[in-house]
């Protein structure tokens, strides 16, 4: 049984059940490779084995990766931190700055070199990667995430002797955080990452078990009922530990159900636009268009429960009205009011408002987000006829890009 509690402003109907047996036919297909990744304990165990291997060779590591190869580690990172106390440095753009920046501020003699791209041919990973490689002049230090079989960096990697670990053929990169895309890194920087998996099962199961009354089935069906009138999702959540997670979900949904074709190939232009938001700092800006803005929103409000025994604001400016009332209690309570009163008010504006009430944020709590919310995007798709495992779209802009650079053939 899943720990999260799931609630909406309005009511909705059940998820179609087309939409859940197109997904166990997908996966029956060997398709939804991600279901899989909690429950693969090779891919936990190379993980671990490889982050031991880094950690051993110094407290440092330098991660080129992109989408789908950098959100998901930067959700974890973000809520986890690193209890090994280790840095982790990700590098995404092709941005000469950056990469300087942080080959000055790292010592290549004790730092690893993460390359991360599925397809092995990633223009801005590899050109990160190709400018990094001679300033750390160490093969044993270099680490490949890639296809097992396919690609120029599979294929490097068998040339130089480097460290690798495979991404399954069947995970698409949006959906890889549960395998050593993110696990990797998470257990090179101490994070527990079997208890990530933990959680990311107990979604599943509960998925799998009750299909539409499951939590993932409840959470795509009230997104359903929202997704054509109002084209816009704001995420929020009231923690800033899970404000990548927003920038996470933002990808997944976007790049999962915004698409052209149905799954005939009839045009069918679907999509809805995601947006991250932080409470309670976007109270003081992007609420107010939310509040007097057009009525095109939809709004998730991610919480955590209650702080037990948080350390109380001492009481020094009894004098001043606008200090007193908060003396004597704690930051997480007004975090707490803020939720529900902002929460409310959308409400009472006639949005929509949906609620994900999480435990604490924990390993466990972040495999169980991460897996709700690709369980719920792959059923939204499917309930709207879509496949949300490709993503066709991106795939000019490459092509454009190769043929500015001058690749052969394009």
């Amino acid at each position: 049984m899943s720990p999260f509690v799931f609630s909406s402003s309005f009511d909705h109907s059940m998820l179609p059940e087309e939409a859940i047996d197109l997904f166990h036919r997908f996966m029956d297909d060997g398709k939804l490779g991600f279901a899989s990744l909690p429950s693969d304990g090779n891919l936990l165990e190379c993980s671990v084995f490889a982050a031991d291997k880094a950690a051993a060779l110094g407290d440092t590591m330098i991660v080129c990766g992109i989408g789908g190869s950098s959100l998901g580690l930067r959700a974890i990172l973000g809520a986890l931190g690193s209890p090994a106390g280790r840095s982790i440095h990700i590098l995404e753009s092709p941005d000469s700055r950056l990469i300087q920046h942080v080959m000055r501020k790292c010592d290549p003699s004790k730092t690893s070199l993460t390359v991360i791209t599925k397809s092995g041919g990633t223009p801005e990973t590899l050109s990160v990667f190709m400018e990094l490689y001679p300033w750390l002049n160490d093969d044993s230090r270099v680490f490949a995430v890639t296809d097992p079989e396919k690609g120029d960096l599979r294929r490097l990697a068998l040339e130089k002797g480097w460290h690798s670990l495979p991404v399954p053929p069947s995970v698409g990169g949006r959906y890889s955080v549960l395998s050593p895309v993110g696990l990797f890194p998470a257990a090179f920087a101490g994070i527990d990452v079997e208890r990530v998996l933990s959680g990311a099962h107990d979604v599943l199961a509960d998925f799998l078990a009750d299909g539409g009354n499951s939590l993932a089935a409840r959470v795509s069906s009230a997104y359903l009922h929202c997704f054509h009138s109002r084209p816009v999702h704001v995420f929020m959540p009231y923690t800033d530990l899970l404000f990548d997670t927003a920038l996470w979900f933002a990808q997944l949904w976007a790049e999962s159900l915004g698409k052209a074709r149905d799954l005939q190939g009839v045009p069918a232009c679907t999509g809805q636009t995601p947006l991250a938001c932080r409470g309670p700092a976007d109270q003081h800006s992007l609420v107010q268009l939310f509040m007097e803005g057009p009525l095109d929103k939809v709004i998730t409000i991610v919480g955590e429960e209650p702080v037990p025994a948080s350390p109380v604001i001492p009481g020094t400016f009894a004098a001043y009205p606008s200090m007193s009332y908060i003396e004597g209690r704690s930051p997480d309570e007004l975090r707490a009011a803020e939720e529900e009163a902002t929460a409310g008010a959308l409400a009472e504006r006639g949005l929509p408002v949906c609620r994900l009430k999480i435990p604490r944020v924990s390993p466990e709590t972040m495999g169980g987000l991460f897996m709700l919310y690709q369980l719920a995007t792959v059923l939204t798709g499917f309930a709207l006829f879509v496949n949300p495992l490709d993503q066709p779209g991106v795939e000019r802009g490459k092509v454009l890009t190769f043929r500015a650079m001058g690749r052969e053939g394009y």
